[in-house]
Formats: structure tokens, C-alpha cells, sequence
């Protein structure tokens, strides 16, 4: 039987232009264009798939994703709602009752969603629950905040010294209250990066998510070795449909052979961090933030350290992505690049470089990283211009200017961290400001028109992971794409996720929408 699928019948946007036809053969991208011209190119028995007006899309990729930690929060205790610290009391003594034993780890907390935005501390998580370790974290991920029975399981005492890269809350005593700062984090959530999860089927039912918004490809970023070895067997098994690239997590990533490459999954880099975020102030600034005079962020590690991971990665054959936020640590990060080592086909990468300043555009200039952004942010970081100041916050997420100096830029969500869904991102990179008018940096001059955000989550996004032949439907390029049930790209957007019909990876038709009822 012929291994080929002919789509007719509506539009098909190949991330460079507009077709009426495409056609798939073993897998790949066959024919692209009229309809007249790809159906004298099909061969006889080709499946016809008729699009009925819908419209065709390359598949979409998320450049920076954290599967185990997306899993965690789609499975475990999600605190993203919770809008009060009496509030979170009352979801932890409940979870508690119905987990008896366990310790309790809750993430996706957020003071910004409270009315004074106030902290809880290790007392208010005391009178939640006593009697087992609670951790609370932050919805960075950099922050959180335990109960005394989580401090004293971890030997946190007020004569602990602060951790490299790190630091405790204290009260005005000098007492642990219950906050730990970026690797202080590890001790208290358990090793942030095991994988802690019941089996691989949680995976397997992350990934099963993941194609039904019609994501084909993602950067599964601060992987740890557990983690790379149940998405490998998952991926050889086929039980888990999407293409995997993982970066390794700077504390594990040379303490096993990476599993073998398929292709569905391989190891592709390392990942490190340079400072902290925006939401607890600890992203790394040149100048205070606007509402913390006394506060500038933190710097968790020296540029020799991360020259020397950087050499290291690469004598691996490894690429390097170094996690960056504010304007102080993007210019570190491209300090550091642009003195280390580099793999052919392995661009470097800054994470989210979200602050880039005029200043700092000679640099990124000379160095030319690809820039893996996370455009939800623009919604998430409502408060930033209050952060940061005004006149500082116009160089936020200014994916445009950027763009427009040549830079490769990768879309991606950062989930759990932000919302998974990659259809806010592309609308977030398209308006500017959410539904409700809040915005980060809403000036009108960083919009994307809707192809060009496309691209950032298709082939910029492929790019950055080093896969030129992802993103685009080209021919001879590998056919993930995905059908989306609006005649245009604006329209798909406005949609979101519920547009999305079916999600083919390989050629291989992965996800449909009548399947998608138990995801």
C-alpha cells in the first residue's frame, strides 16, 4: 500500500507561504502547492484528506518546555488559582487529608494574585500542617517557602549558612522564616531535578497533551538522568508521539551516558543558570529594581564556573543554554559565550533574555545566540513596568527590535513555570496585552503579525534546538503539521488550542480532536 496523504480542500501555510495542496510521502513532505500540480504529483492509492476549509500549519515547537515539572503540576498539588494566604492554608489542610503521609510539595504559588501580596511564611504553613514537610513554590520555580517540619528535615537552622548561588529568608532575628532563594530551593523541595514521578505513564500522558494543542516538537530543558531515561524508552516504544531534544541539568549532566540518540529523542545540550526572576526580584539587574531601591538581584554563578561547564559541554559535543533574565546576567551570559567553546550545529542559547537594553545589542551583535523567549510572559508579568520602572521595562520582551537586528528568536513557554498552552504565546507575541488590557511592555511597535509569530514557535524554535528541517513544510522536510479547523492563521489564534483538529508528527496522523476528550 502506498505510505503517501494528499490534503485538499483548504489552505495550506508552509511558514514562508500560502498553498492550496500539500502532499506526504514515508514520512515526509512530498509536493507542496496547487492543488492542480500536487494531485498530478500523488501516486495512486494516496490517502486524500480533505481539509473542508480548514487550514494547514507546520507543527508547532516549544523550545523550552520542563516535561517531569509539567507533569508534576498537571498530576500533583497546583497552587496557580489560590489567591489568598488563607486561602492556600485551607487547600493544604485539605490536601493533606486526603494524601495522609506524604510530604507535600505545591507549586505555582503566585503573591501577585493576592490583594497585599504578601508572602506566606513557615508559621502560616505551620498552622496548615504541621505535622508532615511542606514546600510551596513559587510559580518561577526560583522561590518557595517551607514549614518548620521541611526546614528541620533539611538541617535549616538560623546557623546554616547560605548556599552558593543561594540564599535563606530570615526574619528580623535572624531566623529561617521559611523562603528559599534560587539553590536553596533543591534542599527543600527534595533534588528539584529527580524525577519523582508514580511511572513513565505520567509522561507518556503529558505528551498525549501536548500533541492535542499541536506541539510536535519540544526542548525538554533541566533534564535530569531519570527524566532522559524514561523519555528515551518512552520515545523507542512509541509511547510518547512528540520529537524530544533534551538539555541536561548543570548538576547532573556528566553523571551518565546520555541514552542513544533516535529520532525521536536525543540529548542536545546542558542547561545553566546565570541569575534568578522577575516575580521575587532575584533576575540580575545593572541598576535596583524600581519598587526595591536596595534590592539589584542575583547573580548565582562566576563566569569562570560557566566557561568551564560551557568547555565542558562541548568536549561532550553538548550545546549550551544558559538561563538569563535580567540586563546584568544577559550580559554575562554573552560574556560567557562569547569565551567558550562552541559545537558545530549547536547554536549557544540564552534563555529568555528578557531584558535586552539598547546597551546590550552590541554584544548580542557579536555573539548571536538564538534568543529562547517565552511571549506569555507579556501577559503573566502584568507588574513589571511597577518592577522595573517605565523607561526600563520598554526593552522587556522586545521581540521585534530584536528580530529586527537579525537575532534568531525561539518561542517557547517555560511550562510549569507559565501556561503550556503555545496558542497564548502566539496571541501574547501578537497583541501585546492580554484580554484584560494588562501587559508587561504593551507598546504596539514589538507586535508580530501572525506569520511571524508562527515562526518563532516553528522554525526559529527548530533552529535554536539545531533542526533545520523542522518548522517549515517544505519538501523533503519531515511532515509534522497540524490541522486547524479556521479558514485563517488570525482566526486559529483567536481559537486557541480548540482549534486544533489533528496533529500529524512523521506523517503519521499522532492526535485528533476526537480523541482528545480524556487528555
Amino acid at each position: 500500500m502506498t505510505d503517501a496523504t494528499l490534503f485538499v480542500g483548504g489552505r495550506v501555510f508552509t511558514g514562508r507561504r500560502y498553498a492550496e495542496a500539500l502532499l506526504v510521502e514515508e514520512g515526509r513532505v512530498a509536493a507542496v502547492g496547487s492543488e492542480t500540480a500536487v494531485r498530478r504529483a500523488a501516486p495512486t492509492g494516496a490517502d486524500r484528506r480533505e481539509l473542508a476549509g480548514a487550514l494547514l500549519l507546520p507543527g508547532l515547537v516549544d523550545a523550552h518546555l520542563h516535561v517531569a515539572d509539567l507533569t508534576r503540576m498537571r498530576e500533583g498539588l497546583d497552587l496557580g488559582t489560590v489567591g489568598s494566604i488563607e486561602e492556600l492554608g485551607a487547600v493544604l489542610t485539605e490536601w493533606s487529608g486526603t494524601h495522609p503521609g506524604e510530604s507535600i510539595l505545591g507549586r505555582g504559588w503566585d503573591p501577585e494574585r493576592t490583594s497585599d501580596h504578601r508572602w506566606p511564611t513557615r508559621d502560616d504553613l505551620d498552622r496548615a500542617v504541621a505535622d508532615r514537610p511542606v514546600f510551596v513554590q513559587h510559580v518561577s520555580g526560583h522561590v518557595g517557602v517551607a514549614n518548620s517540619a521541611a526546614l528541620e528535615r533539611a538541617g535549616v537552622s538560623r546557623s546554616t549558612p547560605d548556599p552558593p548561588g543561594g540564599r535563606w529568608g530570615r526574619d528580623a532575628a535572624g531566623e529561617p522564616d521559611g523562603r528559599a532563594f534560587e539553590t536553596a530551593v533543591r534542599a527543600l523541595a527534595g533534588r528539584a531535578d529527580d524525577l519523582h514521578l508514580r511511572s513513565p505513564e505520567a509522561l507518556a500522558r503529558t505528551g498525549k497533551w501536548a500533541l492535542s494543542v499541536g506541539l510536535t516538537t519540544i526542548g525538554a530543558m533541566s533534564v535530569a538522568p531519570e527524566e532522559a531515561a524514561a523519555l528515551a524508552e518512552l520515545s523507542r516504544a512509541g509511547r510518547f508521539g512528540l520529537r524530544v531534544r533534551a538539555y541536561l541539568h548543570e548538576s547532573r549532566w556528566d553523571e551518565r551516558r546520555p541514552p542513544p540518540s533516535t529520532e525521536r529523542f536525543r540529548v542536545v545540550g546542558v542547561k545553566a543558570f546565570t541569575d534568578g526572576a522577575f516575580g521575587p526580584r532575584t533576575a540580575w539587574l545593572d541598576a535596583p529594581y524600581a519598587d526595591d531601591p536596595t534590592n539589584s538581584g542575583m547573580s548565582v554563578a562566576s563566569d569562570e564556573r560557566l566557561v568551564a561547564l560551557v568547555d565542558a559541554a562541548a568536549a561532550a559535543g553538548l550545546g549550551i543554554a544558559l538561563h538569563a533574565i535580567g540586563d546584568r546576567a544577559v550580559a554575562q551570559a554573552l560574556r560567557v559565550l562569547e569565551r567558550g567553546a562552541r559545537v558545530e550545529g549547536r547554536r549557544p542559547r540564552i534563555e529568555h533574555a528578557a531584558l535586552t537594553p539598547p546597551e546590550l545589542h552590541p554584544a548580542l551583535a557579536r555573539v548571536r545566540p538564538a534568543l529562547v523567549v517565552q511571549p506569555g510572559f507579556l501577559w503573566s508579568d502584568r507588574w513589571l513596568g511597577a518592577r522595573l520602572g517605565e523607561g526600563r521595562a520598554r526593552w522587556a520582551y522586545a521581540f521585534r527590535s530584536l528580530l529586527d537586528q537579525g537575532h534568531l528568536l525561539a518561542g517557547s513557554s517555560d511550562a510549569p513555570y507559565d501556561p503550556a498552552d503555545p496558542w497564548r504565546g502566539l496571541a501574547a507575541a501578537m497583541d501585546r496585552q492580554g484580554p484584560d488590557g494588562a501587559s508587561a511592555n504593551p507598546v504596539p511597535e514589538e507586535r508580530l503579525s501572525p506569520e511571524v509569530a508562527l515562526g518563532i514557535y516553528t522554525a526559529g524554535a527548530a533552529r535554536s534546538l539545531g533542526e533545520p528541517e523542522l518548522g517549515a513544510l517544505a519538501p523533503g522536510a519531515p511532515a509534522d503539521l497540524l490541522v486547524v479547523a479556521a479558514p485563517t492563521l488570525t482566526g486559529a489564534v483567536a481559537r486557541g488550542a480548540a482549534s486544533v483538529r489533528e496533529t500529524w508528527v512523521g506523517g503519521r496522523l499522532a492526535s485528533s480532536r476526537a480523541d482528545q476528550k480524556n487528555v
